[in-house]
């Protein structure tokens, strides 16, 4: 979760200061405590909406999606290996095209991978990587959310294809933009979760890789129904919302840390029975501590909506959250330092260092996802090379994993 860049970038100095080893370590090492439960409460796309667009256009696969690729990944610059972890040391890299490497409309936050969606880490005959961006203030449809879905079956050859996330009207005679900051991602079975946005009552926005609809008019700058057919902004694909979750307690605050919680970042943790997604919370204050909590799966790859855990971290600016085997791990970001990565539990909480620094995680660093198929926990850096060369740091894009041993 980012707060508008513009703010963000006057914090710097103090959000930066803040981060500093010593100061920040000092109440980043305290253990988790436990705090008050916030449930949620699901409400489905009416399934008739469904079906009507099912009906009117093609529904593809998201295997098909990601061997339709459009953009080539690519080797990462120099400035765009900066911005990857200094301890643990990253084993995995890659970068964007230079279109989506410098975009200044979109930006980079969630992560997930088929690593998340099926226990044998593929998707079909598939390897898959989906990163979540959302739309700026430059862009004028701030929040406006999109995938890009990557074919990583031959990592040399990397390339991905964008998908735009709608919202279907009742009947399904047309379709919005979903609203989503997608500051975290889980994937399980056909359902996709992503954050939605702050200071509202939607949390977690849900789609379905059974609803990717193939656009019949991609030359209108529109969404939804058309005098050409169905649009999405000139995109090929488009997936369909299958509903959301609210916050029981009703429009959540991202001001206070003792109220409804506005969740900043998710991600799927397969290690519990049943298998469960957990959130965190992103404050730029650093006197508020965000919380973490998990909620446990029912049917269909659906969550029961009861939370089944509830802590409060010290950790500051959390920007991703993930857990495995009792084990919590949160991302801290800062605006002019290297990010920190720390493991935590109720009795513990530690993180690497790089000599004297805990300050040894990526710059800029968004969300956190484990791969259970093959150990790695995926991440990608936020600031293009250029908002960092504007602050004066050497950064960049970058998407890039770590083994899960490498993190205590």
């Amino acid at each position: 979760m980012r707060i508008p860049k513009a703010i963000v970038l006057a914090l710097a100095v103090v959000a930066g200061a803040l981060a500093l080893p010593g100061t920040a370590s000092a109440a980043y090492s305290d253990p988790l405590t436990t705090t008050t439960k916030q449930n949620l409460v699901w409400h489905a796309t009416p399934a008739a909406a469904l079906t009507a667009l099912d009906n009117a256009l093609p529904n593809v696969s998201l295997n098909t999606v990601v061997n339709d690729t459009s953009y080539a990944m690519t080797g990462c610059t120099s400035a765009e290996k900066a911005a990857l972890p200094k301890a643990p040391v990253a084993t995995k890299s890659l970068c964007w095209d230079s279109e989506r490497a410098g975009s200044t409309t979109w930006v980079p936050q969630g992560i997930t991978t088929s690593g998340d969606a099926d226990d044998d880490g593929l998707w079909g005959a598939d390897k898959i990587i989906l990163s979540g961006w959302h739309g700026t203030t430059e862009l004028g449809r701030y929040n406006d959310a999109r995938i890009q879905a990557v074919n990583y079956a031959d990592p040399a050859a990397a390339a991905h294809r964008m998908m735009y996330l709608a919202v279907p009207n009742s009947t399904g005679s047309s379709f919005s933009s979903a609203q989503a900051h997608m500051g975290g991602m889980a994937w399980y079975g056909d359902k996709i979760y992503v954050t939605a946005v702050g200071n509202t009552s939607t949390a977690i926005r849900v789609f379905s890789t059974k609803h990717i609809l193939q656009l019949s008019d991609t030359t209108s700058n529109a969404i939804g129904k058309t005098s050409g057919g169905y649009a999405a902004y000139t995109y090929k694909y488009a997936m369909m919302q299958v509903g959301y979750y609210s916050y029981a307690g009703g429009t959540c605050s991202m001001s206070s840390d003792t109220g409804v919680p506005c969740f900043s970042s998710l991600s799927l943790d397969r290690s519990t029975s049943p298998a469960s997604v957990v959130t965190t919370e992103y404050f730029s204050d650093q006197t508020r501590h965000g919380r973490l909590y998990r909620f446990p799966m029912g049917t269909d790859y659906l969550l029961t909506g009861t939370a089944s855990e509830a802590y409060r971290s010290s950790v500051g600016n959390m920007q991703g959250v993930l857990s495995h085997n009792g084990k919590w791990y949160v991302a801290h970001s800062s605006a002019t330092l290297n990010g920190q990565l720390w493991t935590q539990t109720t009795t513990a909480s530690t993180s690497a260092t790089c000599g004297t620094t805990t300050a040894c995680w990526a710059v800029h660093p968004e969300a956190l996802t484990y791969d259970w198929a093959t150990g790695l926990v995926w991440s990608q850096s936020e600031w293009s090379t250029a908002d960092c060369k504007a602050q004066n740091q050497t950064c960049g894009r970058a998407v890039f994993a770590v083994p899960l041993t490498s993190l205590g």
